[in-house]
């Protein structure tokens, strides 16, 4: 049929108009996705452009810490130790980000990740097809796209990141357990000695780092709640069938079906440990558990029943044992919910501050103390306060064969030359013998001496900070001048929580800062975390705060069915003394590294103001790697900080699909999901 020749006028016309609003269409869109600014969004409808309103911070006072600050470990810039460098070589290669063109532009293109589901977005977050486990040498590479920006209520897209597993670290180690800085295969094996546990002791990987993610055991499941967890954890959480075996004579642990119990019992514990820790109240009635005596270290704790119990008590016990052949002991204590950390006594300090513990207790602990000069000993009397106590309960004390008694006599010579004073001797009724010293509450008694042995330090033995420092040899002198102090600090539990009674030698000036913190805190808990954070406290347990300050934050959490681990970063203020000092618990730390602490071991990490003094020492994306390696999933991480540093932190999480929410433009709070590299 013929076409009449009007339409065939038109045609050109139409082609044309079709064309043109063709590619004015396209045009306008890919001007959207390569300019998002406020001004080229002016012409949509204000409902797609208008941003909700804000909320204001809290009107709280912000408080400034003014106190001295004490001098970093000697490390290399790196945060490696200078040791390490030497015998490590060049180390083990991280996974670096690199920026691609193909990344920006598929940042721009990609739909956001769904948090938390596995949905669709950045490469190794939504699409799992192609995530393959990370070898030791790290040379599987990843990208990372630049960061976008978001307010409050903005879809903020993750960074493109490839995350991988954790695999391949060295022969022994378990990629579901993996601590960088213990589990460091390639510096152990270029020790010199062992001797003294050095093969124990930290050493981290060489910059630039490994980044992988820790893979969950098979058959994870959110932990049992607390105080049911002290008696019974499930076995799939940590499935160590070792202790099960090697220590079923002595009730440490037991399995029964998916659950490992633990009755209460212990190699020293023969009625259970609470027949015992009324042993020691019965033998030496003033150590007053909950009153008197608050902070408790405990040295080579097993499965840590010992400081379980006393938390009935009004007791709040720091136990420790080295990661060894006692298999995953540490891991036992804190997935009970009970304070631990992992470390050893060897060449260097522990990473805790002098004049501190009320009582260190050592049940079997498998320490020879007078070894390597009575080295071990100063260190707990290092960290033991003046007038303090240690408990002693092994073989030495009350057993009659010749090697036992040789290491009896070498303790009676060592702890009389540093002035301990024996308190009491005695043995229960199964024959287990306990033996309790004293350390001199002033300086008297070191003066007295008949032999300067071991030599009181100077200042010529250099740095006293406990980060990568040496065991000392030498007797430092204590603060108090006179024995007459001894009843006046500390004060009892919980009236020394009270920052005016907290540092007897502050000035006023000093005290009302820590007042002014307290109350700061005391406020922003109840008002804003209590009130207006996505949290369940009630399954929250253990908590770490990354940047404690003078523990304000832990001080308002004290009510709760909790506890807190109060770290003070390296190269901050050094106010861990004065956290000690109101009868709570912390470490030093440098989260350039990775913490003494297993996998998923963290209810609630919270970090306030920290993230700005690191980002010119370590990458942001290593700090949020130790973040998720050591949260349980399921379980939050809390940054109070600036908004700019929440936009850096936010797509970071979000990329490994963590539900994040900015509240009042001060918090970002981010829930860890099961979500791993290759697992839908």
């Amino acid at each position: 049929m013929a076409v009449p020749s009007s339409d065939r006028a038109r045609r050109p016309f139409l082609l044309s108009l079709s064309l043109f609003l063709l590619i004015s269409a396209i045009l306008v869109l890919l001007f959207l996705f390569l300019d998002p600014s406020p001004g080229s969004l002016a012409f949509l409808p204000s409902r797609l452009s208008a941003s909700a309103p804000s909320l204001a911070p809290p009107l709280l006072p912000r408080q400034q810490n003014h106190t001295p600050t004490r001098s970093p470990p000697h490390s290399t810039p790196d945060g490696s130790s200078a040791t390490e460098k030497a015998e490590e070589g060049t180390g083990a290669s991280a996974l670096q980000p690199v920026v691609t063109k193909s990344d920006v532009n598929s940042s721009a293109s990609e739909p956001s990740a769904k948090e938390g589901s596995g949905g669709s977005g950045s490469p190794g977050a939504g699409d799992n097809s192609d995530a393959r486990g990370v070898g030791a040498d790290g040379k599987t590479d990843t990208s990372v796209a630049p960061v976008e920006k978001g307010g409050d209520d903005e879809e903020v897209p993750p960074v493109s990141v490839r995350w991988q597993t954790c695999s391949r670290l060295g022969r022994g180690v378990s990629s579901t357990d993996y601590i960088p800085c213990l589990d460091n295969v390639r510096a152990i094996k270029a020790l010199r000695s062992r001797r003294h546990m050095e093969h124990r002791e930290r050493h981290c990987p060489l910059a630039p780092r490994l980044r992988c993610l820790v893979p969950l055991p098979a058959g994870y499941r959110t932990p049992v709640p607390w105080p049911r967890s002290r008696d019974m954890i499930w076995y799939n959480n940590v499935p160590h069938p070792k202790l099960v075996e090697y220590k079923k004579d002595q009730n440490w642990v037991t399995r029964s079906g998916d659950y490992l119990v633990f009755p209460g019992g212990g190699t020293q514990f023969k009625d259970g440990v609470g027949r015992y820790i009324q042993f020691v109240e019965q033998i030496m009635p003033t150590i007053q558990w909950g009153r008197r005596t608050r902070t408790i270290l405990d040295v080579g704790c097993g499965v840590a029943s010992f400081g379980g119990y006393l938390l009935d008590r009004n007791v709040i016990t720091m136990s420790f044992a080295p990661k060894d052949e006692h298999e995953a002991q540490i891991q036992f204590a804190l997935e009970r919910g009970i304070p631990a950390f992992l470390a050893v006594i060897g060449t260097q300090k522990l990473p805790l501050p002098d004049n501190t513990f009320d009582v260190v207790h050592c049940a079997r602990c498998r320490v020879l103390w007078y070894a390597n000069g009575g080295k071990p000993l100063l260190e707990l009397n290092r960290v033991l306060r003046p007038g303090g106590y240690f408990i002693w309960s092994a073989t030495p004390v009350y057993r009659q064969d010749k090697r036992d008694q040789d290491d009896w006599n070498a303790m009676v010579t060592l702890t009389k030359s540093i002035c301990w004073r024996t308190v009491v001797k005695s043995q229960d009724v199964n024959g287990i013998g306990a033996v309790i010293y004293q350390k001199p509450a002033s300086n008297s008694c070191y003066a007295e001496r008949k032999t300067n042995e071991p030599p009181l330090c100077s200042e010529r033995d250099g740095s006293r900070f406990p980060w990568y420092s040496p065991l000392d040899s030498c007797l430092f002198t204590t603060a108090i001048t006179t024995s007459d102090e001894r009843y006046d600090w500390p004060v009892p539990w919980p009236e020394r929580l009270d920052v005016r009674y907290a540092s007897p030698d502050d000035s006023a000036s000093n005290k009302e800062k820590f007042e002014a913190d307290t109350k700061y805190w005391k406020q922003l808990v109840s008002e804003v975390y209590f009130s207006d954070f996505p949290l369940n406290w009630s399954s929250i347990r253990n908590v770490m705060d990354m940047n404690a300050g003078f523990g304000g934050f832990a001080a308002a959490l004290i009510d709760r069915p909790l506890w807190v681990m109060n770290v003070a970063p390296i190269g901050q203020p050094d106010t861990l003394p004065l956290i000690f000092n109101r009868g709570l618990i912390g470490a030093y730390h440098d989260w350039c590294e990775s913490f003494n602490t297993y996998p998923r071991t963290y209810d609630l990490l919270h970090m306030s103001n920290l993230i700005g003094s690191h980002t010119n020492r370590c990458d942001l994306i290593d700090v949020v790697v130790e973040i998720d390696r050591i949260l349980r999933p399921g379980r939050w991480f809390v940054l109070k900080d600036t908004l700019e540093m929440i936009k850096k932190m936010r797509p970071i999480l979000k990329s490994l699909h963590y539900e994040t929410v900015v509240v009042k433009q001060q918090f970002l709070v981010a829930t860890k999901s099961f979500w791993r590299p290759g697992k839908f």
